[in-house]
């Protein structure tokens, strides 16, 4: 039997949760569809080893309700993902939200009734249902890939990928272990893991620069503070470029004696977390010179924390400071000082394939018992994707994106009307911290709906103008700043199989910029949206 909604709404993480409590606040029926046994998204998924927030907790924490605020207390600054998920969970039970969740229901179609004005779902084991209004809260970084080395399916030990990882616990005492990849999931899991390891084998091919955490518990003083403080939290967030705590100094680097300078490139690096890579000076995204001179700083660092001066050499970054995400560590390079602890650079000896024994480079065979895949996803618009999501006149999203991802605000496409993604490409999501984005997104997603029902609207549609207008501003977005002579990076669509790489995948903008763009085309009546 299908049952009809006002709304569905496509995963029940972060974003998904807070959608359905806005549109319950709307007064609408809605459904929300997970594909996991449970509710958490990223936070349900990402339970390796060392899984934490990069964020503070508190920053990261939903905003709209002083009471949860109150009741909630992080144990951590930077808290685990067991704790993250306990959060996500007191959450939903607080307001009551997993009565219209099912989990266990991943999508497999979306697609677009012209005569009704209506979507039907359909999942993977069956089960359809229809709504008005779709939401899609499938996350930026959910659809996990494996590479394509030739082999993969015949290693005869313990296969894990860092984004599905068993709820159960892995042992890997007296085990050889080899991971593949050194971005932020794999410097979490090598640190955590290396201890326990027989023998730990680390496969980069591309070294990223690490700062440090400088996590702790949050003493009962801190406590107090933190609760008395947190709509100023809150406010400061909404001013900074990524809706962190972390504000740069208004003034160009060089403009600063370098005296100075190397004593707030050393006291970020004390603070920890995201300070040294959005807490530095204005102009440390657009100054080669500026980023040269951290990116020096950093090395000096690695320099002094690994023993072995060539490899250190191997764990310094060849890619300009700050054009990636900028992963947080604790002792990860000292890791590479332990003696059951060692390095293949791919760029040197790359992998030929993966045998029923180990992984097998150019320079020979890596015997293993386990290995670990921290290769990342299909990313921005990669569970998009993966539905088979249909439009008007039956068009598929995949055709509409056949030369790279279109927009509009990041949140709507020409030609699928009622339909929103709140994480997906062309918002400046991955640069945000992610909660931060994802309440402003939805509760700009939501008024449109309520817009639509105070008017006499059933539909809202970008126009295709406007689409690719978006489009060509989130290009240019880029120039100009240093990121985008990093064209390898999934930030330009490196990691997806579809043909979009060299297309820019993300709003540049910043977060305060992107809210008033939201606000302006609300203030005009959603101009660049055909209402019918």
């Amino acid at each position: 039997m299908t049952e009809q909604y006002d709304a569905i709404v496509i995963g029940a993480g972060i974003s998904g949760l807070y959608s359905l409590y806005k549109l319950r606040e709307l007064g609408l029926t809605a459904r929300v569809f997970e594909a996991g046994t449970d509710i958490g998204g990223t936070w349900y998924w990402n339970r390796y080893p060392g899984a934490r927030f990069d964020s503070e907790s508190y920053s990261y924490q939903y905003s709209f309700s002083d009471e949860l605020i109150a009741e909630w207390q992080w144990s951590e600054h930077f808290s685990p993902q067991p704790e993250i998920e306990r959060y996500v969970h007191f959450v939903a039970d607080k307001f009551d939200l997993k009565r219209d969740i099912e989990c266990n229901a991943r999508i497999a179609s979306v697609v677009y009734d012209a005569a009704d004005k209506l979507w039907d779902i359909t999942t993977t084991s069956g089960r359809t249902a229809r709504a008005r209004y779709v939401l899609c809260a499938t996350g930026l970084l959910s659809a996990h890939q494996f590479p394509d080395y030739p082999g993969v399916e015949s290693f005869a030990g313990l296969s894990l990928h860092s984004a599905r990882w068993p709820k159960e616990t892995v042992d890997f005492s007296g085990q050889r272990v080899g991971i593949i990849g050194a971005g932020p999931t794999a410097v979490q899991i090598i640190q955590s893991i290396a201890p326990e390891c027989a023998e730990l084998t680390v496969f980069q091919r591309t070294a990223n620069w690490c700062t440090p955490l400088r996590n702790r518990p949050i003493t009962e003083a801190e406590q107090r503070e933190l609760k008395a403080k947190a709509r100023d939290i809150f406010d400061l967030c909404k001013r900074t470029w990524a809706g962190f705590i972390h504000d740069p100094d208004p003034r160009p680097a060089m403009s600063v004696p370098k005296a100075e300078r190397q004593a707030r490139y050393q006291e970020l690096y004390e603070r920890g977390g995201f300070a040294l890579w959005l807490g530095n000076y204005s102009d440390s995204f657009m100054s080669q010179e500026a980023a040269d001179e951290v990116a020096e700083f950093l090395a000096g660092k690695i320099r002094e924390r690994v023993h072995d001066p060539a490899m250190a050499e191997k764990l310094i970054p060849k890619h300009t400071f700050g054009t990636k995400r900028c992963p947080g560590e604790k002792n990860y390079y000292e890791t590479f000082n332990r003696d059951n602890v060692a390095l293949v650079d791919l760029r040197e000896t790359p992998i030929t394939r993966i045998t029923a024994t180990g992984i097998e480079t150019s320079a020979g065979l890596h015997e293993l018992d386990v290995i670990i895949y921290a290769t990342g996803f299909h990313s921005v618009t990669g569970e998009l994707l993966r539905m088979d999501i249909r439009g008007q006149g039956g068009r598929s999203l995949q055709e509409h994106w056949s030369d790279g991802p279109r927009t509009n605000l990041g949140v709507q496409f020409s030609g699928f009307p009622n339909l929103w993604a709140i994480m997906g490409p062309h918002n400046p999501a991955v640069f945000c911290n992610i909660t931060r984005c994802v309440e402003s997104n939805v509760e700009w997603i939501v008024d449109c709906i309520r817009y639509l029902r105070e008017h006499g609207y059933e539909t809202m549609e970008t126009t295709t103008e406007a689409e690719e207008a978006w489009t060509a501003r989130c290009y240019e977005s880029a120039q100009g700043l240093l990121i985008n002579n990093m064209q390898d990076s999934w930030f330009f669509g490196s990691t997806n199989p579809e043909n979009v790489r060299g297309r820019f995948l993300l709003f540049a903008g910043g977060v305060p910029m992107y809210r008033e763009i939201f606000a302006d085309v609300a203030a005009k009546g959603y101009e660049g949206f055909e209402l019918h």
